[in-house]
């Protein structure tokens, strides 16, 4: 294999990515529910945001006439239903994915929104050691969409040396601002709009299955990020 020019560490969400996701479709059907509209515009004004501003975003865009401390209650209510009837299930491949991924010279690391006790621990922490021993997990709730806080603030990297795997176009967005590479993983029905974003973004690469996320894309993306030509447009 040969040797990386630019990239040390490699970035990958947790939910959308190694875990089933489980707020898009239930943030659509909310909103519905609730009397709002979802489309498009709305999609891109609301995913990929901490907690209380999706509550916010979603009180506006549903008119309702409460807190949005009440709102994201009900979000997380909806959510738990949603779970009831789509249990979280950890993506086919994942365990083979950070092995393969693990013989580059990077750091593999996960992050989602959640607490690493929320997540992480209960639906990955049997691949713990297949990660960055110091860093294996970042919750990013507080610095979504996460892109400066990850590279500079956790791993003292430059924004171009670090890759993200994400099922959310803001991180896409976010990742060209600060030059970093980015492979989208908009793998379900759901994520239809997410994929038509990134795409809008210049990104490049897109992977809809584990099995696609290869050491050899990496290296791809790889000397792309060193000749800086890893965006489109």
């Amino acid at each position: 294999m040969s040797g990386l020019r630019k990239l040390r560490a490699v970035a990958l969400d947790c939910d959308g990515v190694l875990i089933d996701d489980t707020y898009l479709a239930m943030i659509a059907r909310f909103v519905t529910d609730h009397g709002g509209t979802y489309d498009a515009a709305a999609e891109r004004d609301v995913i990929g945001l901490r907690d209380i501003v999706v509550a916010e975003k979603v009180t506006r865009l549903c008119g309702l006439d409460q807190p949005a401390e009440e709102t994201l209650k009900q979000l997380w209510a909806a959510r738990q239903d949603h779970l009831a009837e789509h249990p979280i299930r950890v993506a086919e491949g994942a365990r083979d994915c950070l092995e393969a991924l693990g013989k580059l010279p990077v750091r593999l690391l996960c992050y989602g929104g959640r607490t690493r006790e929320h997540t992480f621990d209960r639906y990955l922490g049997d691949l713990v050691g297949l990660l960055d021993p110091d860093v294996p997990y970042v919750s990013i709730n507080e610095h979504r969409p996460g892109v400066d806080h990850i590279a500079r603030t956790v791993l003292g990297a430059e924004h171009g040396e670090v890759v993200f795997v994400d099922d959310v176009s803001r991180v896409a967005e976010d990742a060209r601002a600060h030059g970093a590479g980015f492979i989208g993983f908009p793998a379900g029905p759901a994520h239809a709009r997410q994929r038509e974003f990134m795409i809008g973004y210049g990104v490049r690469h897109i992977a809809t299955s584990l099995a696609e996320l290869t050491p050899e894309l990496l290296e791809i993306v790889d000397e792309e990020l060193a000749t800086s030509t890893h965006w489109r447009g």
